[in-house]
């Protein structure tokens, strides 16, 4: 495992941006003298698929793999690599938004995956489109420190609304996706009602608790520190990285109620070696695979069989458990695509008046 770059932004998806449509690629024997760059989001998605996916495949085809790091928005990263016919990677990792974006600029930048999935229900929804492949789901959920907020910690959204019945210091991300709908959730609309969003309803509803949130955090990391060492007791936080906190010995408690995403696998128009990073997406779609990246990485297997490999106790932190992805939603990477840009800077102005 070799060379890095930068990383990317955690955020977006869809369930109304037509994802769907299941895709067997013929399999071609790498030789010795290959190699494949493929583009993850580093850290723990690294350490997660290096363990799952790139060193088995090594091994077992006789490659060698190279990782680069997505940018936060991999757009202008994606379109400088194809546009240059620069090899920045063979394969890379998107989200369902990304890609939708990148097929909204003029000219071609995937190359088809020609995927057959012969198993195609024992997938999420949504997991494959002629040029995406899923391969792990993670969510804005709440978290909450066990130490003070104890047994007592809300089991809704609408109840980090409830100021008064349960008292705490309180965070939720800097960002209109997903913070607009967990807003309409903690007004009482129902999960299948949230799209296209009542924008107006959904600011109403964070009007009710601006004077209530002591921290509107910015990254990932951010949010792990803030729940292990407790500066928050109650807040929104990516699955992945409450799961840190929690992995760090930190008392920290989830409550599954809010929005998922997906990470999949793309391959960019005109890279040298489609057929061998067709190859990799293939191998990553093994439900033994996916299972094992999650001994490093908190992100919820695509392929639902991955748990017939996964302890139980331990799936409890995974999206896609029996149990916690009932209460999620996809987050509609089509509406967010459209509207992200408009409705960042309402929420920016909105956070300063």
């Amino acid at each position: 495992m070799k060379n890095r770059l930068t990383r990317r932004k955690f955020l977006r998806t869809t369930a109304a941006a037509g994802l769907a449509s299941p895709m067997v690629i013929g399999a071609t024997r790498a030789h010795a003298q290959d190699s494949l760059i493929v583009g993850d989001m580093g850290g723990a998605f690294y350490e997660g698929f290096k363990l799952g996916f790139y060193d088995e495949f090594e091994k077992e085809f006789g490659i060698s793999i190279s990782a680069t790091t997505m940018q936060p928005d991999p757009l202008p990263q994606y379109k400088m690599a194809v546009d240059t016919n620069t090899n920045l990677f063979d394969v890379a990792l998107m989200t369902p938004e990304h890609v939708l974006r990148v097929q909204s600029l003029d000219g071609e930048y995937f190359e088809p995956l020609n995927l057959t999935i012969d198993n195609p229900d024992d997938f999420i929804e949504g997991n494959f489109t002629d040029h995406f492949a899923g391969v792990g789901i993670y969510a804005m959920v709440m978290g909450y420190r066990q130490d003070t907020i104890g047994e007592n910690a809300p089991k809704s959204w609408s109840g980090f609304w409830d100021t008064e019945a349960f008292k705490g210091r309180r965070g939720l991300w800097r960002s209109p996706v997903i913070t607009l709908e967990t807003a309409l959730l903690a007004d009482g609309v129902a999960p299948q009602d949230i799209y296209p969003l009542d924008v107006d309803r959904a600011f109403a509803a964070l009007d009710r608790i601006r004077g209530d949130i002591d921290i509107w955090w910015t990254s990932g990391a951010q949010a792990t520190q803030l729940l292990q060492n407790g500066e928050l007791d109650l807040m929104s936080a990516w699955s992945t990285r409450a799961y840190a906190a929690i992995a760090s010995g930190a008392p920290v408690g989830l409550i599954w109620e809010g929005v998922y995403n997906i990470d999949g696998w793309t391959i960019p128009k005109g890279t040298p070696k489609p057929d061998l990073a067709r190859e990799f997406i293939k191998y990553t779609m093994d439900p033994e695979r996916q299972a094992k990246f999650t001994q490093k990485l908190a992100l919820g297997p695509t392929n639902r069989t991955a748990y017939d490999f996964i302890d139980p106790e331990v799936a409890k932190q995974f999206p896609t458990a029996p149990g916690n992805f009932d209460n999620l939603i996809l987050l509609n990477a089509g509406y967010w695509a459209e509207n992200q840009d408009a409705l960042t800077e309402r929420f920016e102005q909105w956070i300063l008046s």
